[in-house]
């Protein structure tokens, strides 16, 4: 029933009147503590008993953790002759509740003296201040015994102190001061933190200001700010102190995350810490009577321990990572600090309160240093890289100046080339005007007798006699390119332009054709480059300057002395062109087919081997000549996959055409020039007949007399290569080029088959038995099988037969077949 009344009583507080007094302190004060409320110890008639109570001092007035109230003692005397007025002042405004009583005498009886805290009624505070007073007369030589009922969630403190009314107000400035410092620093790294997060909009200064947000609140709570100033009507955001500091954690802990990158163990240990925190912050506000704030504090530091060890493994790599460690060691100085607060090892003042902000704001500082020194470090280093890529550009723009006055100009010649002709020309679209290009058609033949570099300069010492030329008989007409008459589209192409039409007539014409025709004579040589002069008009033969310049070039292909582009060369070049286009479905639809020519005994009329000849059946053009594709082909390069599936169809056919002529049949095949230039060759051809069971001895390759000689070496190596394969070797055409015996001689041959221009008249010439007698002679002398070609009536086979082993080839004894119009045996 004591208890009970008291607690009633409780609610009321007796009237204070003001004695006018000195501020003196009392002449002994005492503290002690016991566990329990003071209604309990009342009831238990503990308050009046001196034992179980155990003492301390007001600024180590600690005692942790507790899960029930805490009742302190405190004792004032006075044995001055007047009475003592004097303030009782417990500057902890985060302490859920004090009650408050008074013993004047120990058989007096308890008085109730007002009840105050952070949840309780602020009407109940006394003054509005943050910290928690009550006022005190001590009577004249007389003692007081004062006891506080300390009810919190969090640690129970008790830091009192007593003193007059210049020490209150001297205290509550000196800490309103402190903390208005901390706050005001707070306030200004979060304004510099969202500053710079606007700038930079990354994830680690976010968190970063998360982390100083959550101290502001913090302590605004510690002192009393925030129920005073800010959220008078929502006292329980008093109680958010514990889910600010979790809060505060988990930005920490993120902040290490976007800070330092740690390994997948760390960032799953980081994380698993922050929904640790999380679930701590759900269980305050569910109300659950854990010591959440114990388990904070572990957290904390258990949080502190984890970032400190990823910090120093990045320490050396990691320019952040050393600011970091320093935040760090500060963050976890003021854990500890506040840790030990909480227990009473260290006082309880205004900067153990704080131990906890202080350390995060501290830490707070040196990461945004951090951040502000990486940040700025990173942009200076843009600014370098900046700097070096304009000079780079700078560079390269000089180069590429430099690069572009060099791709206008022709490296063998030196005179300006085809870009620097459309780039001169690209203006003058809608005039007339015409464009001629100078083939040097024996160029590659020059170059092969007395080498590159005599023959180039043989090009450059000829296009400056053509530019004197073209300056003394057309020098009104003569358009230049920079500043040159003449253009070199490549090494053996020359171009010039004409700024009018002229006629064909005109004696420039003529001029030009005598310039071209006679031989030319450069250190010591006389050559004779066989031109050909091809001409195209705009508009007449382009609507560009490309299509002009093509359709000369090609005007010049035709080998006459002069040649004007006309419509029907252009359609059959556009003809050859559909004809390259239609060339992949030819294959994939069996157009293209083998025709077979026998190759016959004179003497006995047998046939020894067969000629594989390519024939296109085209379902719009009928059957295409050999000569209107297999040479754009050979231009384009893909005559090797041609001579590639010759020689595996043949293979494929090897069987009919012996059911035909007998087992001993052999197929021959062209290859080409280009086919020469394949290092692997050899291995290529080896592998497709072997593929279809036949074996090399089965084939015999024929090379044309001019594809041989453009390369001899290497022409060379690679025939001797196909005949250790046991492939027979042929040479064809023999006597259209111009080495003929040294052809017989440099090559490694089986066969050697004499070009049909040999019989031309040979019935009525005798000089032209004599040299095909001569011919026939060398080719026996070396062991070589001979084949006239182009046999065609049986006067010419009479005479033949006179020449023991001669073999033929021509329509005499057949023209050539595919296999499904082939005769059984």
């Amino acid at each position: 029933m004591a208890a009970a009344a008291f607690i009633h009583h409780a609610e009321y507080s007796p009237g204070f009147q003001h004695h006018a007094s000195e501020n003196r302190h009392p002449e002994s004060l005492s503290l002690s503590y016991r566990t329990g409320s003071i209604a309990e110890l009342h009831q238990d008639d503990l308050l009046r008993s001196d034992n179980g109570w155990r003492a301390t001092t007001s600024s180590h007035a600690a005692v942790g953790f507790t899960t029930q109230p805490v009742t302190f003692r405190l004792e004032l005397s006075n044995t001055s002759g007047r009475p003592l007025q004097q303030w009782i002042s417990v500057p902890a405004p985060y302490i859920d509740r004090i009650r408050a009583a008074r013993l004047n005498a120990t058989t007096g009886p308890l008085l109730p003296m007002r009840t105050q805290g952070s949840l309780w009624p602020f009407s109940s505070r006394l003054i509005p201040l943050p910290s928690f007073h009550w006022p005190v007369i001590i009577p004249a030589n007389s003692a007081v015994i004062l006891f506080f009922e300390v009810s919190d969630t969090g640690p129970t403190v008790f830091p009192v102190s007593v003193q007059g009314d210049d020490g209150l107000v001297h205290g509550s400035v000196t800490r309103a001061t402190v903390n208005g410092i901390l706050l005001g620093l707070s306030l200004f790294l979060l304004a510099i933190n969202l500053f710079l997060t606007l700038r930079f909009r990354t994830v680690m200064l976010a968190w970063l200001t998360v982390l100083t947000l959550s101290v502001i609140h913090i302590q605004l709570v510690l002192n009393g700010f925030g129920a005073w100033i800010f959220w008078r009507g929502v006292p329980a955001l008093d109680a958010a102190i514990t889910t600010s500091m979790l809060t505060t954690l988990i930005a920490f802990a993120q902040h290490t995350l976007a800070a330092l990158r740690p390994p997948r163990l760390y960032r799953h240990l980081l994380n698993g810490l922050s929904l640790a925190a999380l679930i701590l912050i759900l269980l305050e506000f569910t109300g659950t009577e854990l010591p959440i704030q114990a388990h904070t504090i572990t957290l904390g530091l258990i949080g502190c321990v984890l970032s400190l060890f990823i910090a120093v493994r990045c320490f050396r790599s990691s320019l952040y990572a050393r600011y970091f460690t320093a935040a760090v060691l500060v963050l976890t100085a003021g854990l500890i600090a506040s840790a030990l607060r909480t227990v009473g090892v260290v006082p309880v003042n205004v900067l153990s309160d704080s131990a906890f902000s202080l350390g995060t704001i501290l830490s707070a500082v040196v990461l945004l240093a951090a951040a502000v020194h990486f940040f700025w470090r990173e942009q200076w280093l843009r600014r370098i890289a900046a700097s070096e890529r304009a000079a780079e550009q700078e560079r390269r723009l000089a180069v590429q100046n430099q690069l572009e006055n060099s791709l206008r100009k022709h490296k063998v010649t030196g005179r300006p080339n085809r870009s620097a002709l459309e780039a001169c020309l690209s203006g003058q679209t809608s005039g007339k005007f015409q464009i001629v290009v100078l083939r040097l058609n024996r160029f590659h033949e020059i170059e092969h007798v007395v080498g590159h570099q005599t023959a180039e300069g043989f090009v450059r010492d000829y296009l400056t006699s053509l530019e004197d030329h073209l300056r003394r008989f057309g020098a009104d007409s003569i358009l230049d390119i920079d500043n040159a008459p003449v253009v070199s589209i490549d090494t053996m192409d020359a171009a010039f332009v004409l700024a009018r039409e002229i006629d064909r007539k005109d004696p420039f014409w003529r001029k030009l054709i005598e310039f071209t025709a006679p031989d030319c004579r450069y250190q010591g040589y006389t050559f004779n480059w066989r031109c050909s002069i091809g001409v195209a008009s705009l508009p007449h033969h382009g609507d560009s300057i490309q299509e002009v310049l093509s359709a000369a070039g090609y005007a010049s292909l035709q080998r006459d002395p002069i040649n004007f582009y006309d419509n029907a060369v252009h359609e059959h070049q556009k003809h050859q062109q559909l004809l390259m286009l239609d060339l992949e479905d030819a294959f994939r639809c069996d157009q293209i087919q083998l025709a077979y020519q026998a190759k016959v005994d004179i003497g006995s009329g047998r046939t020894e081997s067969v000629e594989a000849l390519v024939r296109w059946y085209h379902p719009e053009f009928r059957v295409i000549p050999p000569g209107d594709w297999i040479p754009l082909v050979e231009e384009l390069g893909s005559i090797t996959r041609v001579t590639r599936w010759v020689l595996g169809r043949a293979a494929t056919d090897l069987g009919r055409i012996r059911e035909r002529y007998g087992q001993r049949i052999r197929t021959a095949i062209n290859i080409s020039s280009r086919d020469l230039a394949v290092p692997e060759l050899a291995d290529d051809l080896e592998r497709i007949v072997r593929d279809q069971g036949c074996t090399p001895e089965d084939f015999i390759l024929e090379v044309t007399e001019t594809s041989v000689i453009r390369d001899l070496e290497v022409t060379t190596e690679r025939l001797a290569q196909l005949r250790q394969c046991g492939f027979g070797i042929a040479l064809d055409d023999f006597g259209t080029g111009t080495s003929s015996l040294s052809a017989l001689t440099e090559f490694p041959l089986d066969e050697v088959k004499i070009d049909r221009t040999f019989l031309t008249g040979i019935l009525q010439d005798q000089n032209r038995q004599k040299v095909f007698r001569a011919t026939v002679e060398l080719a026996r002398s070396l062991n070589l099988r001979t084949v006239i070609e182009g046999v065609e009536d049986e006067r010419t086979v009479q005479w033949l037969r006179q020449f023991s082993g001669l073999r033929g080839q021509g329509y005499f004894w057949g023209y050539p077949i595919t296999l499904s119009v082939m005769p059984d045996a």
